[in-house]
């Protein structure tokens, strides 16, 4: 129970910093301490960090308000409070700041973070920081849910698959902002890096089975790869967030993803972010 809490606790506090708007590469004087804070304060983003939290927190209760098996109840409950717990101490802003700081300063030049801080004062950061963001974290429950039940496919007779929620029907920005979703540059790779591996894991941990168990356990793997799969999950994002923003505002974000510069941010953040990854074990 305590590694799935802490990989849950690990997911927030990594998509809160992969979330953040860094820019392009340039040989520079070393990132201040201060001028990091003041991009942190300028994208909000110990709010970020609390809305991430909160959201857990939220969807543990309902998890444990709505199950009606005793025990399974008595382990949300522990879930529950656990998280609480580890939330309190461990997620906290003033715990993980340092760290952040460190992990950009070994990425960033001080001219990285002055544009970094001109673009999330730009309209396409404003929109990114004040809208996007705070509602993609908000959202992060029904995500997590979402994945768990198409991991519960590989129960191995454990119990029977949950169910998988039902995709929101599609907005009128859907296209649009499936389109924004898919051509974030590095995300693609990003997920099949993280997400692939679980699943084809589950097929070499079924070599070893009888012909019968093999079989079951192909199909089962087939069907998660398939619900897993970038384009569904980015499909799934794009209906849970359809009217967060206007179709002018995906257009913007669109083309500002497709500036060279943008681009080069995106992959920054990338090893910024693995950075701290690196720096967190102890404390996540």
């Amino acid at each position: 129970m305590h590694a799935s809490l802490s990989s849950a606790v690990r997911f927030v506090g990594h998509l809160v910093l992969a979330s953040l708007v860094l820019c392009q590469a340039a040989q520079a004087a070393p990132a201040t301490e201060a001028g990091i804070r003041e991009y942190f304060q300028v994208t909000g983003t110990e709010a970020h960090l609390n809305i991430a939290t909160e959201a857990i927190k939220k969807g543990h209760e309902e998890a444990w308000r709505n199950e009606r098996d005793p025990v399974q109840k008595e382990s949300k409950k522990m879930l529950m409070d656990l998280f609480k717990e580890v939330a309190s101490a461990d997620l906290t802003w003033e715990k993980l700041e340092p760290l952040a700081i460190a992990s950009y300063q070994q990425e960033l030049s001080d001219s990285d973070v002055q544009d970094m801080i001109a673009h999330a004062r730009s309209p396409a950061g404003k929109v990114t920081n004040q809208k996007w963001i705070p509602a993609l974290l908000g959202h992060l429950p029904a995500i997590q849910q979402y994945i768990k039940a198409a991991f519960s496919e590989l129960n191995d007779g454990k119990g029977p698959p949950m169910p998988i929620p039902a995709m929101p029907p599609p907005g009128p920005n859907d296209a649009l902002l499936q389109t924004f979703l898919r051509d974030i540059p590095g995300d693609r790779e990003e997920f099949e890096e993280r997400v692939t591996p679980m699943v084809m894991m589950a097929g070499v941990l079924a070599r070893g089975d009888n012909t019968k168990n093999r079989t079951r356990r192909a199909r089962a793997v087939a069907k998660v790869k398939q619900r897993l799969s970038f384009d569904n999950i980015t499909a799934l994002k794009a209906r849970m967030l359809a009217n967060v923003l206007s179709a002018d505002e995906i257009n913007l974000l669109i083309e500002d993803n497709r500036r060279p510069q943008r681009q080069a941010q995106l992959r920054k953040v990338r090893q910024a972010e693995r950075e701290f990854r690196e720096r967190t074990p102890g404390v996540m």
